[in-house]
């Protein structure tokens, strides 16, 4: 058995042991000839390299989508089985990576590790820091094909680029109106008309009815029932879920994005 004299981790074969005391030494033999960045094994130096040639050897069988490693591909299946193996203790919310799981336990915990040098505003994720410090420095890398307009984050560009495809793809479970933000979708569930809509499908006469349609925009109170149907999601539920949703959206977008630390643990 090789074993770690610093920390006494255990490995079964002494080439893990040697990758494993690059940690500690913290020598990265493995340099990149474009970038001049350096890494501790082979492995991740030729994952890196795929962000330079845009290389994306492994696709979705669903969706065809391709991705430039094994784990950013296991990560995104997960969005069409829906899989969140990772729970939270003390709120039962799920997720689908250990990592946004982590992030998310620093809501109850106030935890905010990662403080900027310049203002010293404190955040609970590495990357709002980095988004954070781009304030400072005016940096703008993200870049739209279309208009070449600049932003500072990816979520920013996101947006930005609904403004050339008209994508709205949040839609009020109630009136069908669609929204470019979740931050609009929530104000209209929030609006009084949308509200006694709801409380117009609660109070429906029909105990076995369901609602097909319902104006939360415009016009006076229509509901059109249809008998013997069940909704397979209460409405009300929207109201409590909206503001959850921008997380959710974050998470899928960081998904989309770089190398995921936690394959080369």
């Amino acid at each position: 058995m090789n074993k770690c004299h610093i920390c006494f981790k255990e490995f079964s074969i002494k080439r893990d042991l040697t990758v494993h005391m690059r940690i500690h030494t913290g020598e990265k033999p493995f340099k990149c000839d474009s970038c001049e960045k350096a890494f501790r094994t082979k492995s991740v130096l030729t994952v890196h390299k795929r962000i330079h040639t845009d290389e994306k050897p492994f696709k979705c069988y669903s969706c065809k989508k391709a991705f430039r490693t094994s784990n950013q591909l296991t990560v995104h299946e997960r969005t069409h089985t829906g899989e969140k193996s990772y729970s939270c203790d003390t709120c039962e919310k799920s997720f689908s990576r250990q990592s946004y799981l982590i992030e998310h336990k620093r809501i109850h915990t106030g935890q905010k590790p990662f403080k900027c040098d310049t203002c010293e505003k404190a955040f609970s994720q590495q990357s709002s820091l980095n988004d954070h410090k781009r304030i400072h420095t005016d940096e703008k890398p993200f870049k739209c094909y279309s208009c070449k307009k600049a932003f500072r984050t990816s979520n920013q560009l996101t947006l930005h680029m609904r403004t050339h495809t008209g994508e709205k793809p949040y839609s009020c479970v109630l009136c069908q109106k669609s929204f470019k933000t979740t931050s609009n979708m929530i104000t209209h569930n929030k609006t009084a008309r949308h509200l006694k809509k709801l409380e117009s499908t609660k109070n429906a006469d029909s105990p076995s009815a369901s609602t097909s349609f319902v104006d939360c925009s415009e016009g006076e109170v229509k509901l059109e029932i249809k008998e013997e149907e069940t909704l397979d999601e209460d409405p009300l539920s929207i109201n409590m879920e909206a503001e959850s949703v921008e997380e959710t959206i974050k998470q899928e977008i960081k998904e989309d994005e770089g190398i995921d630390s936690e394959e080369f643990v």
